[in-house]
C-alpha cells in the first residue's frame, strides 16, 4: 500500500496544483476525470508502440538517442496529444487559453501515475521500489508535468486563433517531444557503457536535471502567461492599483495617452485637432506644467504593468476636478474605469471634498459611462482653445 500511495501521490499532487492555479473559469469535474482518465489509457498504445520500436534500435549513442526521441518522446507525447486533441479540445468547457494547459496535464498526469505504478512495481521486485519511488517523485513525473504544459499552451492558443490552429498543435507537440527526448537521452546515457566511457553518469544525470529544470522555468511562465489572461478576462479588477505619479513618470504617461487619446478621438475629432490638442496637454512641457498646477497624476497598473493613468485636483471650495482618465483599449468595458473613479472617489472624500466635476466631449460615449457612475450634466462648455479648435464639452458632476 505504501507503494501504491507514493506512485500516485506526485501525479496527484500536481492535478491539485493546477487544479488550484485553475480559480478564475474552472473545468467541471466530470471533464478532468475524464481527461485524466484518457491520460491512463494513452499508455496502452503508447507501450506496444515503444515495444515494438525498442527492438529496432542499436545499443549506441546514436541508437539510444532516436530511441528515446522516436521510440519513447514522440509516441508516448502523440498518444497524449490524440488523447488533449480528440476529448478535451473538443469540449464546450475548453473556452479560454488557460484550459489547454489545464486539460493537457490532468492526461499527461494519468498517464504518468500508471506508468509510475509500473515502475515503482517493476523495481520492487528486485528491493528497489521505494529509491525509484522517490527518484521518480521528484524528477520523471513532474518532468511529464512541463512536457504537458508546453503542450496545452500551444493547444490554447490553437483553439482561439483559428488561424494558427495546426501550428500551434504541431508545436505544442513538438515542444513536448524536443525537452522529453533530451531528458531521456540524458537519462539512458547513464546506462549505456559505451557512453559512460567519455562521460560520468553524474554529468549526465545532472544533464538531465538541467533539462528539467529548464521545461519546468519555462512551463511555470506559460502557466503564468495564460493564468494572467483568465485573470484579465474574469476578474479583471483584481490586480489593479493605482499609485501616484512623479515628474520621472511623465514619458510613461505621454507614453499611454499616445497608445488612448487618438484613437478614443479619432472618431470625434479631426486629425489636426486631436495632433494640436495632443501637443497641447501631453507633451512633456505640458505634463511637467500640470504637475506643478496642483494636478495630481496616478498610474493604474494591472498588477506590475502600467495600464492607464488619471489627473484629478481641486477646482473650487469643496469641489474637485478629474481632469484625464484613460485606461489602455484592451481594459475598456471590463470595469476597470469604474475601479478608478471608486478609489479617486474614495481619496477625495478622506480630503473633506463635496463633489467631483468633470468634462467630457458631448460626442463621446464616455457620457453613458458617466451617467451610470452618478455624474449628471450640469451645464456645456465650447472652449476655444486655439488655432480654430474648439472643446465642446459637457460639464458633469457627482455629490459626494
Amino acid at each position: 500500500m505504501d507503494l501504491i500511495a507514493l506512485a500516485i501521490a506526485p501525479g496527484l499532487a500536481i492535478c491539485i496544483f493546477i487544479f488550484t492555479r485553475d480559480i478564475y473559469n474552472r473545468e467541471p469535474a466530470l471533464n478532468l476525470f475524464m481527461s485524466f482518465f484518457f491520460g491512463v489509457l494513452s499508455i496502452i498504445p503508447a507501450f506496444f508502440i515503444e515495444t515494438y520500436l525498442d527492438r529496432q534500435m542499436a545499443d549506441t549513442a546514436t541508437g539510444i538517442a532516436i530511441k528515446s526521441f522516436f521510440a519513447i518522446a514522440l509516441v508516448e507525447e502523440s498518444c497524449k496529444f490524440f488523447a488533449l486533441r480528440y476529448y478535451a479540445y473538443r469540449q464546450k468547457s475548453f473556452d479560454e487559453p488557460f484550459d489547454g494547459i489545464v486539460y493537457s496535464v490532468m492526461v499527461s498526469m494519468g498517464f504518468a501515475t500508471l506508468e509510475n505504478i509500473l515502475y515503482v512495481y517493476g523495481s520492487a521486485q528486485h528491493g528497489q521500489g521505494y529509491q525509484v519511488a522517490f527518484m521518480r517523485m521528484f524528477l520523471s513525473v513532474p518532468a511529464h508535468a512541463s512536457f504537458g504544459v508546453l503542450m496545452g499552451y500551444y493547444a490554447g492558443r490553437a483553439k482561439f486563433e483559428l488561424i494558427k490552429e495546426k501550428r500551434f498543435l504541431l508545436l505544442g507537440l513538438f515542444w513536448a517531444v524536443l525537452f522529453h527526448g533530451i531528458f531521456d537521452t540524458l537519462l539512458f546515457w547513464q546506462q549505456s557503457p559505451v557512453i559512460t566511457k567519455y562521460a560520468s553518469e553524474l554529468a549526465l544525470f545532472a544533464g538531465a536535471v538541467v533539462s528539467f529544470i529548464v521545461a519546468l522555468r519555462l512551463s511555470m511562465k506559460l502557466i503564468y502567461k495564460h493564468r494572467l489572461f483568465s485573470q484579465r478576462k474574469y476578474r479583471p479588477t483584481e490586480k489593479l492599483n493605482l499609485r501616484r505619479a512623479s515628474e520621472s513618470d511623465i514619458p510613461l504617461i505621454r507614453d499611454l495617452s499616445l497608445k488612448v487619446w487618438p484613437q478614443t478621438y479619432a472618431s470625434i475629432l479631426s486629425t489636426d485637432q486631436i495632433g494640436h490638442m495632443m501637443e497641447m496637454m501631453y507633451s512633456e512641457p505640458a505634463l511637467k506644467q500640470q504637475l506643478k498646477q496642483r494636478n495630481e497624476f496616478v498610474i493604474v497598473n494591472d498588477g506590475a504593468d502600467p495600464v492607464g493613468f488619471a489627473s484629478f485636483g481641486p477646482d473650487s471650495p469643496g469641489i474637485y476636478k478629474l481632469h484625464k482618465i484613460y485606461l489602455l483599449p484592451n481594459m475598456q468595458g471590463k470595469g476597470a474605469g469604474k475601479f478608478v473613479i471608486d478609489q479617486i472617489v474614495a481619496a477625495m472624500k478622506r480630503k473633506g471634498a463635496m463633489a467631483l466635476r468633470l468634462n467630457v466631449n458631448r460626442n463621446n460615449k464616455a457620457v453613458d459611462f458617466y451617467n451610470k457612475m452618478g455624474f449628471e450634466i450640469i451645464r456645456e462648455e465650447d472652449i476655444d482653445i486655439g488655432n480654430g479648435f474648439f472643446m465642446n464639452d459637457y460639464v458633469m458632476e457627482k455629490k459626494l
